[in-house]
């Protein structure tokens, strides 16, 4: 149902800004406004598709590891949790208990190969990279065509992700959740 309302709200936006950029533009901004919404609202919902599986995946995952709250971006960034917040700073241990510590810590964090190659797999979806080759061919083809107008193009990137959030906002606020 999110799904399917953000979808909504994407084309009455692209008719809007397409109808307003017809009438007060040139062509050549009308369709890299067009090409740049379409591509960028894909890559938008190609994105939460793919998170949605991930969390999905995550609570279906039973496997009896420890759970691990962080995000993928935050184990690939900090991959030995060494900046953790919760850690208390054991000042009065020796250097070289520090580093046996954490040796034995790397020792039992390490993953095996078809782990990692599952949560690259993960991280990196077929569909979410379909989603930003076609935003490449789109750019190209407007490029080809001579129909780029880059301060068009380039503004409306951003348009799709601003609705996206600002939708998510009004969605967790409440507005938007159903009475049974």
């Amino acid at each position: 149902m999110l799904f399917a309302r953000l979808i909504l709200l994407y084309i009455s936006a692209l008719l809007i800004g397409a109808g307003l950029i017809f009438i007060f533009a040139s062509k050549s901004a009308l369709y890299s406004f067009v090409v740049a919404f379409l591509t960028s609202s894909i890559v938008v919902l190609a994105s939460f598709k793919n998170y949605k599986n991930m969390v999905d995946k995550r609570l279906v995952d039973a496997s009896g590891e420890e759970f691990d709250d962080r995000d993928e971006l935050d184990k690939i960034e900090d991959p030995y949790n060494l900046y953790d917040e919760m850690q208390a700073n054991d000042e009065d241990k020796s250097f070289k208990d520090i580093i046996k510590e954490e040796k034995q810590r790397l020792k039992e964090q390490k993953r095996p190969l078809k782990q990692s190659i599952a949560d690259s797999a993960r991280a990196f979806n077929y569909i979410r990279l379909i989603a930003y080759a076609i935003l490449v061919a789109g750019f190209f083809m407007l490029l080809k065509s001579k129909n780029l107008n880059m301060a068009f193009y380039l503004a409306t990137l951003i348009l799709p992700n601003i609705i996206a959030i600002v939708f998510l906002m009004n969605f967790n606020s409440g507005k938007y959740i159903e009475k049974n």
